[in-house]
């Protein structure tokens, strides 16, 4: 005897045998028993979730003979005709290469004639949805008020393609996903009786690489019973797959979560070196995060992420470490890298500058990124690990690269030992005035926390203590400055800047002249309408 897939051995030959479907199948069993089976059904659902392994199930235990509690006894001249396509009465149709109108009008002659051996004559229509329109306008009358010997078995992959009038004349069942417990006990079972060793560890890979479908499962531990007749464990399974490790997922994640991109290049380049593929490497990498961020916002992700309960719990570990906002930008970035490595030559490039991003937000402009660098300083800010340190922004060694000349300059030194305005200002420190005093010191902590594209928009705005809010006032020439300032992230970046600078706790606003009361006619009259309000409100302080 030819030798057959596994996926082709193993099909289920009873309702019983259908893994994870037990809402279906107990409902046809009943049919059955009852004879209140209805003329069409429509099994939608994703690939290898037993939509065509039901509908030979129920075409062979609707004619059989001596059915047992609902399924098909398989044994009995009519089911045993039926497996081995002897009896004709049981018609199977690829909706996609029969998809036209003189098809269908074959079928509607065909239905005319009563079976030859059969009760009924079963209709077995796969991947329906490629139908066209009007071959399904055609069959409507006949799917409406089929004769009694017949019955319609139509399933779909896509059921947003199956026609409204279609629906209404089916009964229609929804195929889950097979849930890794379920696709693990076949498989189980199937290592078991081929007499072969599979480590469970091994298993719950290969059903997580079955994205819940059982084909697709049973495919895989094909591949993988075939490397060896020796034992399959865990690392052999990697080999065999060329997937990477979950150690090398989480480590990857745990160095992104810590900000680390050496680290996480390091990882990368050691999963590449050990022979896997970055494409596969970035889309396993995709997946877990995904799977982190449901961990993350879910109250029970067992129920959503398809792995075992010891990666679970190390999940629920590294969500600790991670924000929302980053876990969306990381997702949205590894996706942009894929699109950009497949239109790139240079893949393996496009992924390590996506792991920089990942890993250091302030390289990237977008909002997302923005988003996530805030949502990482809210998160330090909550557990007290934020350390501000002002003073270290002004050495030498941490200055930026264009204002390095200037301190290493020694006539630039010699202003401050001589006794000049400058040595007084820790002495206002202390001062309601101290936010705007210290202003400087904000900037730098804004630009140091990957705020330096907003850095040039806030310098056009002079800063004041308007009603005990610090208030950035905008010339009316400014109006695209102040715009991009208001943003939401950008008004929370600087209040961390000023709470971790000074202290206080003060909100952030952006107006213009006209809102703030200042004549913009001129510099002067601007100047002088700054120190008229400075006389009628205490609180405003001009530097």
């Amino acid at each position: 005897m030819a030798y057959q897939a596994l996926y082709r051995t193993w099909r289920p030959m009873v309702f019983d045998d259908v893994a994870g479907q037990e809402h279906i199948t107990k409902t046809l069993k009943n049919e059955i028993k009852t004879g209140n089976l209805a003329h069409a059904y429509l099994f939608c659902g994703t690939r290898g979730t037993g939509k065509t392994s039901t509908a030979k199930i129920l075409a062979r235990a609707v004619n059989c003979l001596n059915p047992k509690d609902g399924n098909p006894c398989n044994e009995c001249e009519i089911c045993k005709g039926i497996l081995d396509d002897s009896i004709l009465d049981v018609v199977e149709m690829d909706g996609a290469s029969r998809n036209k109108v003189e098809n269908i009008r074959e079928l509607i002659d065909d239905v005319a004639f009563l079976p030859t051996r059969t009760k009924k004559k079963v209709y077995i229509i796969d991947e329906v949805h490629m139908v066209t329109t009007q071959a399904f306008n055609a069959l409507l009358k006949t799917l409406e008020e089929p004769p009694e010997h017949v019955l319609f078995i139509l399933a779909t992959t896509e059921l947003n393609k199956i026609p409204p009038t279609v629906l209404s004349r089916c009964q229609r069942f929804d195929f889950k996903r097979i849930t890794q417990n379920a696709i693990c006990d076949r498989l189980q079972k199937i290592a078991n009786a081929s007499d072969r060793k599979i480590t469970p560890e091994a298993l719950r890979m290969v059903a997580e690489l079955g994205d819940g479908s059982m084909r697709d499962s049973l495919s895989i531990l094909e591949q993988v019973l075939g490397y060896t007749d020796e034992e399959i464990g865990y690392n052999e399974l990697l080999t065999i797959m060329g997937i990477a490790d979950h150690e090398a997922l989480f480590s990857i994640c745990q160095a992104i979560a810590e900000n680390d991109s050496g680290q996480a290049l390091s990882v990368f380049d050691t999963v590449i070196e050990n022979g896997k593929e970055p494409e596969v490497f970035i889309d396993r990498l995709t997946h877990f995060l995904r799977d982190v961020l449901v961990t993350k916002i879910t109250r029970q992700p067992e129920q959503i992420v398809n792995t075992s309960q010891e990666h679970l719990a190390k999940m629920k570990t590294l969500a600790d470490a991670f924000s929302r906002e980053k876990l969306i930008f990381a997702l949205k970035t590894l996706n942009e890298a894929v699109v950009s490595a497949k239109a790139s030559g240079y893949g393996r490039t496009v992924y390590e500058l996506a792991l920089v991003k990942l890993a250091e937000p302030a390289y990237d402009s977008s909002f997302e990124a923005l988003f996530a660098r805030v949502a990482d300083l809210e998160t330090k800010l909550a557990g007290g690990t934020l350390v501000a340190a002002p003073k270290e922004t002004h050495k030498a060694s941490d200055a930026p690269p264009w204002e390095a000349p200037a301190a290493a300059d020694p006539a630039a030194k010699k202003p401050a030992a001589t006794p000049a305005p400058k040595p007084e200002v820790p002495e206002k420190k202390a001062e309601s005035g101290s936010i705007l005093d210290r202003f400087d010191e904000i900037k730098e902590y804004v630009r140091a926390h990957g705020g330096a594209p907003v850095l040039p928009h806030i310098n056009r705005a002079t800063p004041m203590m308007l009603q005990n809010q610090l208030s950035l006032v905008f010339p009316k020439d400014a109006m695209m400055n102040k715009t991009v300032v208001a943003r939401a992230g950008n008004l929370e970046l600087i209040q961390i800047a000023v709470q971790a600078i000074t202290g206080e706790e003060v909100k952030v606003q952006c107006l213009s002249e006209k809102e703030a009361g200042i004549n913009s006619a001129g510099e002067n009259d601007a100047f002088d309408r700054l120190l008229e309000l400075g006389k009628e409100h205490s609180e405003i302080e001009i530097i």
